[in-house]
C-alpha cells in the first residue's frame, strides 16, 4: 500500500481484476469488438493500482515515474479534481525532476481537471470506425490505381515525407524524415503478409508523368484491419484520390472483414474525409505533459 496524502493511497491491483473494472467502468473509444479482448490490453508486470480513499475503493490508475495513464473512477465517488491534484504530488514525489511527467489517455470529461492543474495537453487522437462496403470508384482522368509491392518502398517514403511536411505534419507520431518513413515502410512490408491485405492496399500514379501521388496502406491491428496510412502528394489534393483509395480499401476488405479502423489526429483535415465517407469518430484521448520542474 502507498500512501499518498488527503486520505487517498494506491494498492497494487491484480492485472486481470484491474482490467474487468477498468473495461466496466471506461468507454470503448477504440470500438474493440469483444470483452476479452478489451481486457487484454492489460498484461502482467503492468503498473496497475487501485485507488482507495478512506479505505474504499474508488477507481484505479497505472502509474510510474514520470507516466500515468488508464485513469478512471468507480461509482459514486466523482471528485476527479482531487483524484488528479493528489497523483500530481505523488508523481512530482516520485519521478525523475529532469523529465517531463506524460499523462496518456485522457478523456474529454476528463481534461478540464488536468489543465486546471498546469498539465499541457499536446496531442488529441480519435479512432474512427466504419463497416466494410463495395464501393464505386470516381472516375480520374490521367490516374491510375495498383496494388502496393514491396518495390514502391522508396517512392512511398519520399510520398509520405512530402505529404507530412510542414504544416501537414499533425498527426504524424514521430519525427518526419526520409529515414523514418523508410523504416516504418520496411516494418510494414516484413509484418504485412496476409494477402488481403495487400490486395486492399494501393497507390496511385500520375499516368502522364509516371509519379506516385498517392498511397493507402492497410495493416492488422488486434483483431480488425487498420488504415495505417493514406497519403496524397500537396499539389494533387482536392481531386477525390483519397477518396478513391479509401473506397477501393473498403471494397476489397468486405470479402472477409465487417468492420475498418483507423487512427486520426483531432485538427488533422483528413478527419472530415473520413467522416464524409462514414466513418464514425470516437471519443478523443488527450496526451498532456506537465513540464520539467525548474
Amino acid at each position: 500500500m502507498e500512501q499518498l496524502d488527503s486520505g487517498f493511497s494506491l494498492m497494487k491491483a491484480p492485472t486481470r481484476d484491474f482490467a474487468i473494472h477498468y473495461t466496466t467502468y471506461r468507454e470503448n473509444v477504440f470500438f474493440r469488438q469483444t470483452w476479452e479482448r478489451r481486457i487484454a490490453i492489460f498484461e502482467d508486470g503492468i503498473p496497475c493500482y487501485w485507488l482507495i480513499h478512506e479505505g474504499k475503493r474508488i477507481g484505479g490508475v497505472c502509474v510510474e515515474p514520470n507516466l500515468l495513464w488508464a485513469l478512471y473512477l468507480e461509482p459514486p465517488f466523482t471528485d476527479m479534481h482531487r483524484v488528479v491534484g493528489v497523483l500530481k504530488r505523488y508523481l512530482m514525489k516520485v519521478s525523475n525532476k529532469d523529465e517531463p511527467i506524460e499523462v496518456i489517455g485522457i478523456l474529454p470529461y476528463q481534461e478540464e481537471y488536468f489543465l486546471r492543474l498546469g498539465f499541457k495537453p499536446v496531442e488529441k487522437r480519435r479512432i474512427m470506425i466504419r463497416p466494410t462496403e463495395r464501393l464505386q470508384l470516381c472516375e480520374l482522368e490521367g490516374i491510375v490505381i495498383e496494388p502496393v509491392k514491396v518495390d514502391h518502398l522508396e517512392e512511398i517514403a519520399l510520398l509520405s515525407f512530402n505529404a507530412y511536411s510542414g504544416v501537414d505534419c499533425i498527426g504524424m507520431p514521430v519525427m518526419n524524415t526520409i529515414e523514418q518513413q523508410r523504416a516504418d515502410l520496411e516494418f510494414y512490408f516484413e509484418h504485412t503478409n496476409d494477402e488481403l491485405l495487400r490486395k486492399s492496399s494501393s497507390v496511385v500514379f500520375d499516368k502522364g508523368k509516371g509519379k506516385m501521388v498517392g498511397v493507402c496502406l492497410v495493416s492488422m491491428w488486434e483483431d480488425l484491419p487498420l488504415i495505417a496510412n493514406v497519403a496524397v502528394d500537396p499539389d494533387y489534393r482536392g481531386n477525390g484520390i483519397a477518396n478513391n483509395l479509401l473506397k477501393k480499401s473498403l471494397t476489397m476488405l468486405k470479402e472477409q472483414h465487417e468492420v475498418v479502423r483507423l487512427f486520426v489526429t483531432v485538427g488533422n483535415a483528413a478527419e472530415s474525409l473520413y467522416y464524409d465517407l462514414g466513418f464514425l469518430p470516437g471519443l478523443e484521448q488527450i496526451t498532456f505533459v506537465l513540464p520539467v520542474r525548474q
